[in-house]
C-alpha cells in the first residue's frame, strides 16, 4: 500500500516537472549612452510697436476739431486735431494793423528827412534836426523788426495749433473730446507705428549664446511662425525676472497687434550623461526615484527582470532622459510595466530597439 502511494506521488512530481513554464513575453529596448541632452525652452514675450508715442499740443488751448478716433489708421502728416485759433487770428490782425501804421510813420519820417536835409544844405535847418529824424527812422526800423518777429511767432502758434501724425500708424487711444481745454504737452492721442512691430522677450543669461547661434530665428504668435531678426539685447539683468530683454524685428506688414503674446523657442544643450528611454519604460519607485526593469540573462538560458533605480532629468511627450543604475547595452522592458514584477522570468520578443536620440 505504501509502495503504491510513493510510486503515484513520484509520477505526479515527474508530470509537474515536465510541464512547460509560463514565461511572459516582453518588448525589449536597449538604451544608448548619451553625453548630453537637448531641452526645448519656451519663453513668453509680447508684440510691441517699434514706435509708440503719446502726442499732444505744444500749446495750451481749447480743442475745436477732432478728425480721428481709436483704431483708425493714419498716414504721416495727416491732421489729427486742431485747437481754437480765434484769439490768435485776432492777434494776427492787430499785428498787421501795427505794421501798416509803422509803414505810414516810416514813410512820413523818410519824407521829412529828405526835406530837412535839403534845408540843411541851404543853411535853413540845423544838423540836430537831421540827427533827430535819422534816430526816429532807426527806431521805426527796430519796431518793424519787433512786429515782424511777433507776426512770425503768431503764425508759428497757429501752425502748432494743428496736431499731425508723426508717422504712419494706428490711433491706439484718444483721451479728450471736442471743447476740452488741454494744457501744453498734455497727451491727447497715442499713436502706434504701422508695419514695424517687434517682439520683446526675456531670456536667462545662460541661454543668450544659444539664442544668438540659432539661425534662422523665429517666434510663434497665434499659432503662426514668423521669421525674426535679433535687433538688440538688454544691457542688464531684470532684478525681478532675472532675465535679459531681447528685441526681435518682425517682418513688415505682419498684421499683428501690439500686446499679443509671442513665444520664443530656444534649445538648450545640457552636458550630462544619461539615456533616452520611452516614458512607457518607467514606473513609480521610492524616495522620489523611478524604476526600470532590466532584462538579465540567467545561466539556464532564461531571462529575469531586475529593478533599476533611475532619476528622470528631462521628459518629452514620449521619451525621458534618465540617469541611474543602468549599464550600456543592457536591455530593459519597453512597455507594459504594470504587467511585470522584479524576479519574473520573461522572454524578450522582437528585435531589440535602440534609442534614437
Amino acid at each position: 500500500m505504501n509502495a503504491s502511494s510513493n510510486l503515484a506521488h513520484a509520477d505526479d512530481s515527474t508530470s509537474l516537472a515536465n510541464e512547460p513554464i509560463n514565461i511572459a513575453q516582453v518588448k525589449a529596448f536597449v538604451p544608448v549612452l548619451s553625453d548630453n541632452y537637448a531641452v526645448e525652452r519656451q519663453f513668453v514675450g509680447q508684440v510691441i510697436a517699434k514706435q509708440r508715442a503719446d502726442i499732444g499740443f505744444e500749446l495750451a488751448g481749447k480743442i475745436s476739431n477732432i478728425y480721428v478716433d481709436e483704431g483708425e489708421r493714419v498716414e504721416q502728416g495727416a491732421i489729427l486735431m486742431q485747437l481754437d485759433t480765434e484769439l490768435l487770428e485776432i492777434e494776427y490782425i492787430d499785428l498787421q494793423a501795427q505794421l501798416q501804421q509803422l509803414a505810414a510813420d516810416a514813410s512820413l519820417v523818410k519824407a521829412n528827412l529828405k526835406r530837412v536835409k535839403s534845408l540843411n544844405d541851404d543853411g535853413y535847418a540845423s544838423a540836430q534836426n537831421v540827427d533827430e529824424l535819422v534816430a526816429q527812422q532807426k527806431s521805426l526800423w527796430a519796431n518793424k523788426a519787433r512786429i515782424d518777429a511777433s507776426i512770425k511767432a503768431n503764425r508759428t502758434r497757429i501752425e502748432k495749433s494743428t496736431l499731425v501724425a508723426p508717422y504712419s500708424g494706428i490711433i491706439d487711444r484718444r483721451t479728450v473730446s471736442e471743447g476740452a481745454v488741454v494744457g501744453a504737452s498734455q497727451p491727447v492721442l497715442t499713436v502706434l507705428q504701422k508695419g514695424a512691430n517687434e517682439v520683446k522677450v526675456g531670456v536667462p543669461v545662460r541661454l543668450l549664446e544659444q539664442v544668438d547661434m540659432v539661425k534662422p530665428k523665429s517666434v510663434t504668435v497665434a499659432k503662426r511662425h514668423y521669421a525674426v531678426d535679433l535687433v538688440a539685447a538688454g544691457g542688464q539683468v531684470d532684478p525681478v525676472t532675472r532675465t535679459v530683454q531681447l528685441r526681435f524685428a518682425l517682418p513688415d506688414n505682419d498684421n499683428l497687434v501690439s500686446g499679443q503674446l509671442a513665444y520664443l523657442n530656444v534649445v538648450e544643450t545640457v552636458e550630462e550623461p544619461g539615456y533616452w528611454i520611452p516614458v512607457t519604460a518607467i514606473t513609480d519607485g521610492i524616495r522620489g526615484l523611478w524604476n526600470v526593469y532590466a532584462i538579465v540573462a540567467q545561466s539556464d538560458g532564461h531571462f529575469k527582470l531586475e529593478r533599476r533605480d533611475v532619476s528622470v532629468r528631462y521628459a518629452t511627450e514620449d521619451q525621458a532622459f534618465v540617469r541611474g543604475a543602468l549599464q550600456a547595452g543592457e536591455a530593459i522592458v519597453a512597455t507594459g510595466m504594470h504587467r511585470y514584477v522584479p524576479g519574473q522570468t520573461v522572454n524578450p520578443s522582437g528585435a531589440l530597439e535602440e534609442a534614437s536620440q
